[in-house]
């Protein structure tokens, strides 16, 4: 096995059962550490990593990884914890090895106690010299790698684990690849680490790469390199990559596309395409993933030969960016035998497995079995086996099987797996019980088990002094056995029971099984071959609070107390007790005995009587033995609150004792009824300004009060649309209200219909004259015609009354009948006309009068002063010659003899010219012709103006002197020598001249009747003679290439459209053009500057501008809900909910500012500054009742829908109580009497003075027929004098307004008695009421002596039954 990856597996490899010693010895150095040491395994290495980078190489916390490159570390875990902040450890490599490290880690972590804490940990990496390459901060996982750095890592890199925030464990990976060679990436080798060209056209560093088999190696990936250039219109640049199947790969070339197009392609080693990218842009990109293992090559080349200066980039999706690679792993399925895989080969390749076993015994010593060799050549990607291995030693031990996979090359993976030889398990299942298991024991041995109890503190306590492990455990040992046995089957087990324990320090079962001949040295950690230790914590007798209530409403509550941990059979002393929170006792059970029946029992419930007074209160129970030693009690504390209005707050705080059920009150606990916080005499239930006090009202809701010498006066207090009127006329200053000032400073304008800023009161300041006309407001001079030249109308000369309008903008005003009128109201540069000719007199202005002063004259197109009009006066004769005007003989020839054709025959019609100077004109039909031209200077001629040497007897126009063919025909054309056509063959072509259509036939050519050859003819006339021409019968007209061709009969590039028709040249042969020959790659349909292949919204618009993938702003939907990015106010809408124009949903969108989204808000239209509910409603919108009163103005809330209210405030006439009797109006017979309240027969005498209260015609008793009527009359007038001035005595003694209903009774009758025999029906005084209050309930008498009560929950009277 590879000696370096031995010792990375030993160093982290699973940790081994912590001994006793290594146990208490971590704690020694670090007591407030509570995961660390050796209750740590980071990584695998049976510690917890050092803090910081110095205790690295101390603490052996070192990978020696030199040469494993390409590997994969898989998965190794980590913790961070309380005074455990960060892990550190190295890693050594080879300078062209790279690394990628990778933890994750739970978001959160939850403590024993539930507590949850949020996870944050960093990931810090360094190079040799402790120079910072990469952190990772707020990913999860956090990546860190050497590939972000450019200069050499040194050989050694430092990891660096922090904990941020939180707590908890964390996964690690890692994966080494290869970073490049020394070599300079030509003839087939790999690029050098700092793979940087210099810009340049020259050849670049990479060269020679220029084929296949000279490619530049792309097997370290990533590679980056640049300022590579393509040097020559022959240069190709090739990169060799090694594809592995399931990896997708990666290539980006950059250029300045200006500079000349570069595109690439990708093929495999065959020669198959692979893919390509030729782009007219910047950059070329690739992306590829293999589904095998094999090599490709990407080539870069300059399109149509052009040249340019590039960078590469070629990447993978693997962590890091680095190549995939072969891995191996084992799994041991039992202690002999494991299972063997591995991936990543490749098909064809010879590889070798090596499993080594190796058991790591207590002591630190280990015993390496026989290596097992496998050797296979691979058939695919993957490769499985099984093994079998020796039997381990059956001791306390870690038994490894250590795999490694080699090749031809070396070391290419390996793997571990390792299993934990249990012999001996320690539980401590309590205080003072346990149990022990032993497995894997060989039968009929002797074994000896020695277990026992110890106290840890103790321990550590006398270790730091004795440093002696036999003294220590002496010292703190609080009990122990010794079992010997015989084995009778591979495993055995014992239960036990310990005492001793008297304090709840940290305690340690230990279990150590040994042979008895052995020797134990537990300094030297030798002699065992079991071991096993479980820490507890000892809980004593304890007595809980097991439940209790907290009624504040209830006469009594209770406290259960169980008592646990207790011994059975033992004697305790406990005593419960509540105390307030100044710890003073308000009950108490006192103290009482039990004797334990159990191990946790329950105890008698204890009853107190509730307090009275609001506060914190605590149940309490102390727990004894039966010798007054104070054992494990508890407590708990609780609240109670006395509220007796049910209004939240403690009467203790309560300043409104008696608010009315179901009020809001303040933290004072009163009601808006019950108090008046600004004084103004209105309780602020029904102040509109709780808080200012010299307003109260605000009868139109706008906020602004009614009362007009208070702050903030409403001067519209009835309109909620306005309250202010600054300028005071009369109309409100708020421009969105009713009747508003649009002059809200002015008080003698306030309307402006037309908006114009102008007022429309006419006597107001800054009338306008165009109340209707926004355009237009002011009109000085009067006429009717508005001065903003830019309104309806505009007047163009706003103080001139005679002229408003100037169509052409010349200055001068259209009514002719104004000053100074336009003579050409159409034509901005004519305005005057002296003569009236109707051509303007302004030189520069269109059809300009050139005689302004003459009406018979106006134009004078040759400029020499005479007139055009033949008709007017002194005409022009040559209007258009400058240096002619008279013509005497009407010839047409000027009489000028300096101007142009001057008449050399003035007088003489029909001669003008004498070109000879011989006196006879040259108009051979004229007066005295000349009938011979040109006649030489000096020669005599004769009466027809010939010389001599001027005759020409076959008339042929050569003389005769120089005619070399005299009998010429006649009308033949001829030559210099005097010879026509059929008199001369000029390329002896065997065809006179006069029929020889091609008179310059090369000699010897074929020829035609015509005399023409193939070289002298172009049948289609395009330019290219017939001998040349590859397409004889093109179109007249069209343009031809060098073969006679028209782009109507070509097709360059073999795109199937003619070129007449293509309107992209060069169409890549692999790509379908369409009609007008463009495929997508040469088409942009939207204009935005991406062609179509390569953009991803076909559709941008003119005006905007579009990303790398041909899409603008607007074209973006984050959220799918059809409103693109630009105008979307809410890009996150949820999917599915409809949105509007701004592309928000109901759920998003609260029009009414209230704080609640229009998809929950029942009332959209909240006021501002009305608070609302959670149904987004204002007290304004509700109306809870249903009476059509919104809360905000009812007064009388919970009206029943069966009532009908009567009011403006929202009462019925059963919620109602006129005269505070207590007595609703409904069943109140005197509404505004508080002394009565029935009249059963309606006649106006209350029931109590009525002695017929059901006989509406009488109310008085009849009196009596028997004379002694009188008499009984008297005896009873008496009577009830002696007992009314009882009464009196006795009403003084009490209260003034509650007195006895029988007294009151007694009076009542004596008063009916003084009305007997009276005939008129006369309502009684009434000085005493017949209707109380008393303990709450209001009572009433009827004159019968029937007594009732009001009964709330009817709302009506009852009889009272005795």
């Amino acid at each position: 096995m590879n000696s370096d990856i031995g010792l990375a597996r030993k160093k982290f490899s699973a940790g081994i059962l912590a001994l006793l010693l290594a146990l208490v010895s971590v704690t020694l150095t670090a007591p407030m550490a509570s995961a660390v040491g050796a209750n740590q395994n980071d990584l695998g290495s049976a510690m917890d990593l050092p803090d910081n980078s110095t205790s690295i190489n101390s603490s052996q916390a070192v990978l020696n990884m030199n040469g494993n490159a390409p590997m994969a570390s898989g998965a190794l875990y980590g913790e961070l914890d309380v005074n455990d902040d960060e892990d550190w450890f190295s890693m050594t490599l080879n300078a062209n090895e790279g690394v990628t490290l990778q933890i994750a880690y739970n978001t959160t972590y939850t403590s024993s106690n539930g507590s949850t804490y949020t996870n944050d940990f960093e990931l810090w990496i360094y190079d040799s010299s402790m120079n910072l390459i990469e952190v990772s901060i707020g990913n999860n996982p956090e990546i860190v790698s050497t590939n972000t750095s450019t200069s050499p890592h040194g050989g050694t890199v430092f990891f660096q684990i922090v904990r941020y925030d939180g707590y908890g464990s964390y996964t690690l990976d890692f994966w080494l690849f290869s970073t490049g060679s020394s070599g300079g990436g030509g003839n087939g080798t790999a690029p050098p680490s700092n793979c940087a060209g210099n810009g340049t056209l020259a050849s670049d560093i990479l060269e020679p790469n220029d084929s296949t088999a000279t490619a530049t190696m792309a097997s370290g990936l990533p590679l980056s390199c640049t300022g590579l250039s393509i040097d020559s219109t022959t240069d190709v640049d090739f990169f060799e990559i090694n594809l592995l199947a399931g990896v997708t790969y990666y290539v980006n070339v950059t250029f300045v596309g200006s500079n000349g197009d570069i595109d690439v392609g990708w093929d495999d080693a065959s020669g198959s395409y692979i893919d390509s990218s030729t782009s007219t842009g910047s950059l070329e990109s690739m992306t590829y993933t293999s589904f095998s293992n094999q090599t490709s090559y990407v080539d870069v080349y300059g399109y149509s030969g052009a040249t340019n200066v590039y960078s590469i980039e070629i990447t993978t999706d693997l962590p890091g960016g680095g190549q995939s690679f072969e891995t191996v792993s084992v799994e041991a399925t039992t202690l002999t035998n494991a299972a063997v895989e591995v991936d990543g080969i490749t098909s064809g390749m010879n590889y070798t497995i090596t499993l080594t076993p190796i058991q790591y015994f207590l002591n630190g010593s280990s015993n390496q079995g026989a290596t097992t060799s496998m050797n296979f050549t691979a058939n695919g990607t993957t490769y499985t086996n099984n093994a079998t291995v020796a039997s381990p030693i059956m001791v306390e031990s870690e038994y490894c099987m250590d795999v490694e996979l080699t090749d031809a090359a070396g070391t290419l993976s390996y793997d571990f797996d390792c299993t934990l030889i249990e012999v001996l398990q320690s539980a401590a299942l309590s205080s003072t019980t346990g149990s022990h298991s032993a497995t894997n024991l060989t039968l009929n041995t002797d074994y000896t088990l020695w277990w026992f109890v110890f106290e840890e503190l103790e321990f550590i306590n006398n270790y730091s002094v004795s440093n002696d492990v036999d003294a220590a455990l002496a010292a703190s040992i609080v009990d122990e056995a010794t079992v010997n046995f015989t084995s009778t089957a591979t495993s055995e087990s014992w239960s036990i029971n310990w005492t001793g324990i008297t304090t709840m320090n940290d305690h340690v079962l230990v279990g150590i099984l040994y042979e008895p001949t052995s020797v134990l040295d537990l300094d030297n950690n030798s002699g065992y071959i079991g071991f096993h230790d479980d820490l507890f914590v000892p809980q004593l007798p304890t007595m809980l609070i097991d439940s209790y209530s907290t009624s504040s409403t209830a006469s009594t509550n209770n406290v259960d107390v169980k008592g646990a941990d207790l011994v059975t059979g033992d004697d305790y002393i406990y005593t419960v007790r509540v105390t307030d929170a100044s710890g003073a006792n308000i009950a108490t059970t006192g103290q009482l005995n039990f004797t334990a029946t159990a191990q946790n029992m329950s105890q008698p419930t204890f009853t107190y009587t509730t307090p009275t007074m609001s506060g914190t209160y605590c149940a309490e129970v102390l727990l004894y033995s039966d010798a007054y030693v104070q054992l494990i009690g508890d407590s708990s504390c609780f609240n109670l609150e006395f509220d007796d209005d049910n209004d939240g707050v403690v009467n203790e705080d309560d300043l409104c004792p008696n608010t009315a059920t179901g009020s809001l009150v303040d933290i004072d606990g009163c009601a808006l009824s019950q108090k008046d916080s600004d004084n103004d005499g209105y309780n602020d239930s029904v102040d509109a300004f709780p808080t200012d006090a010299s307003q109260y009202s605000d009868m139109d809701g706008d906020g602004f009060g009614d009362n007009p010498n208070g702050n903030y006066p409403d001067a519209f207090p009835t309109d909620s649309s306005q309250w202010e009127d600054a300028d005071g006329d009369g109309y409100g200053d708020n421009s969105l209200g009713n009747n508003s000032d649009a002059f809200p400073l002015d008080p003698t304008q306030w309307s402006d219909a037309d908006g114009d800023g102008y007022g429309d009161t006419s006597s107001g300041n800054n009338p306008d004259a165009y109340p209707t006309d926004p355009s237009q407001w002011v009109d000085a001079d009067g006429d009717g015609y508005g001065d903003n030249p830019t309104g309806t109308n505009g007047d163009q000369f706003p103080n001139d009354s005679t002229q408003w309008a100037d169509a052409d903008g010349d200055g001068f005003g259209d009514n002719p009948a104004g000053t100074q009128p336009d003579a050409f109201p159409s034509d901005a540069t004519q305005w005057a006309d002296a003569d009236g000719d109707g051509y303007g007199d302004n030189a520069g202005g269109n059809n300009a009068d050139a005689f302004p002063n003459d009406a018979t004259q106006w134009s004078d197109q040759d400029g020499d002063g005479f007139g055009d009009n033949q008709a007017g006066t002194a005409p022009d004769a040559f209007p258009t010659d400058g240096t002619q005007w008279s013509d005497a003989d009407g010839d047409g020839y000027g009489d000028n003899p300096t101007g142009n054709e001057a008449d050399d025959f003035p007088a003489d019609a029909t001669q003008w010219t004498d070109a000879d100077n011989d006196g006879y004109g040259d108009n051979a039909m004229g007066n005295d012709g000349d009938q011979c031209l040109n006649t030489p200077a000096g020669q005599s001629v004769d009466e027809n103006g010939c010389a001599a040497s001027q005759k020409d007897d076959d008339l042929d126009g050569v003389n005769n002197a120089q005619d070399a063919c005299p009998a010429t025909p006649a009308g033949e054309t001829v030559d210099a020598s005097g010879c026509s056509g059929s008199q001369e063959d000029t390329d002896n072509d065997g065809v006179m001249d006069l029929f020889d259509l091609c008179p310059q036939t090369p000699l010897g050519a074929s020829i035609d009747a015509a005399g023409c050859a193939d070289s002298q003819l172009d049948s289609d006339n395009d330019g290219i003679t017939n001998d040349m021409d590859d397409c004889p019968t093109t179109s007249p007209g069209l343009p031809v290439n060098g073969q006679g061709c028209a782009a109507d009969e070509r097709d360059a590039d073999m795109d199937g459209v003619m070129d007449a028709d293509d309107f992209c040249d060069m169409t890549p042969s692999t790509e379908d053009a369409d009609d007008t020959g463009c495929s997508d790659s040469q088409r942009d349909d939207d204009n935005d500057g991406i062609n179509n292949n390569l953009d991803d919204c076909p559709n941008t618009d003119l005006a905007s501008t579009a990303d790398l993938l041909g899409c603008s702003l607007d074209q973006y939907d984050d959220d799918a809900d059809l409103i693109d990015n630009t105008v979307d106010l809410c890009p996150a809408t949820p999917a599915g909910e409809q949105v509007n124009s701004d592309g928000c949903s109901t759920t998003q969108t609260d029009q009414d500012g209230d704080g609640i989204k229009d998809a929950y808000d029942l009332c959209r239209d909240t006021a501002l500054g009305h608070g609302s509910d959670l149904d987004g409603c204002s007290e304004y919108q509700k109306d809870d009742d249903n009476d059509g009163v919104y809360n905000i103005a009812d007064r009388c809330q919970g009206t029943d829908e069966n009532q009908t209210v009567i009011n403006d405030e929202g009462c019925a006439i059963n919620q109602l109580d006129t005269d505070g009797d207590g007595v609703n109006d409904e069943m109140d017979d005197f509404i505004f009497d508080a002394n009565e309240t029935l009249d059963s027969d309606g006649d106006g005498v209350a029931d109590r003075y009525d002695d017929a209260p059901f006989d509406a015609s009488r109310s008085e008793a009849l009196p009596e027929e028997s004379g002694g009527g009188l008499m009984y009359a008297v005896l009873a007038l008496l009577v009830l004098c002696g007992l009314g001035a009882l009464l009196v005595v006795k009403r003084n003694e009490g209260s003034a307004s509650v007195g006895s209903a029988f007294a009151e009774a007694n009076q009542a009758d004596s008063m009916s008695e003084a009305h007997f025999g009276g005939e008129s029906k006369e309502l009684p005084q009434i000085e005493e009421p017949q209707q109380w209050e008393e303990g709450g309930v209001n009572w009433s008498k009827a004159a019968d002596g029937t007594l009732s009560y009001w009964d709330e929950a009817s709302s009506s009277w009852l009889v009272y039954e005795e």
